[in-house]
């Protein structure tokens, strides 16, 4: 982070001590729990937002020092006031170590929503982005160069994205190399989604940027990715968490014709209910990379970001 970012987010987090906790709905997104610093400096995944266990026992007691309730996306609407402070923890993808979050979750007894790309669940393959991390690493490549690399895929058709991974890193390069990268499998998803704090949500079939495809194609990743997921722990989502935050109106019609009730994005706004028919729900992102408490105060801030 910049010096004027940051001399920006320490303003911001002394200011929200005069604007900041009116009620309101407040998702956050992650990825991947991490044990230390050692785990993500092996360099197995693109460790995004690089979040340890500590980190998040941090933020968890941040907020609820602050009065927030915990909930998860699939809260009804009924049992949701206009004068509550509610917080939402959500995690993307299905990695494997987010199993992780149980004994956190069963500490503070508070609930998650874990959003599944079931395709990796069922082929036990790494994430794309993960591939081109750990591979250009490896080659000696500079993160900035790497980043580019996958901004640029990220414009590709799902498909040719992992036509691109095979020819530049060979037939095995989708092979997990430890528990780090690798997605749960389906026998650890279904346990994992047996337990009461744990909510299991849609992040499509194969993770598809949704903005950049049609009606069909989405409707197919999204219902198949219910199917998969109603066929495997017995419940049905009710929401769906927009890989990469992506959306468009199709998405939206296309996960509501699907029978879900919520979409979340990655706008960086606070939500009010009713949450139902609400396919714009924002949610903001930790780093682990700056101090916790202080993007903890410009979260719970008034003043939009």
């Amino acid at each position: 982070m910049s010096f004027s970012k940051k001399l920006k987010q320490k303003l911001r987090s002394g200011l929200s001590f005069l604007h900041r906790d009116r009620p309101a709905i407040l998702g956050f997104l992650f990825h991947g729990l991490f044990e230390d610093r050692e785990e993500i400096a092996a360099n197995h995944v693109d460790a995004q937002q690089a979040i340890t266990r500590e980190q998040m026992r941090l933020f968890i007691e941040i907020f609820l020092e602050a009065g927030y309730d915990f909930i998860s996306p699939e809260q009804e609407d009924s049992k949701l006031t206009t004068t509550g402070k509610y917080a939402c923890i959500t995690f993307d993808d299905g990695y494997a170590n987010n199993l992780r979050m149980v004994a956190l979750l069963e500490e503070y007894d508070i609930p998650a929503t874990f959003y599944i790309t079931t395709g990796n669940v069922e082929q036990q393959e790494c994430f794309w982005w993960d591939v081109v991390y750990r591979e250009r690493i490896r080659r000696g490549a500079q993160k900035t160069d790497i980043s580019r690399e996958q901004k640029m895929l990220k414009e590709k058709h799902h498909l040719d994205i992992i036509t691109y991974l095979l020819r530049e890193f060979g037939d095995t390069c989708l092979l997990p190399w430890s528990d780090t990268d690798r997605p749960m499998t389906i026998e650890e998803l279904k346990e994992f989604s047996a337990h009461p704090l744990v909510h299991i949500g849609n992040h499509t079939r194969n993770h598809y940027l949704l903005d950049q495809y049609g009606y069909s194609e989405i409707l197919e990743q999204i219902q198949l990715a219910q199917i998969d997921i109603s066929n495997w722990t017995g419940r049905t989502p009710v929401s769906i968490a927009y890989p990469n935050g992506n959306y468009s109106p199709v998405a939206a019609k296309a996960a509501a014709n699907s029978g879900l009730q919520r979409g979340l994005t990655l706008q960086k706004i606070k939500n009010h209910p009713p949450m139902d028919g609400n396919f714009q729900i924002g949610r903001f992102t930790l780093w682990g990379n700056q101090e916790i408490r202080t993007q903890c105060n410009v979260f719970r801030s008034d003043i939009p970001l």
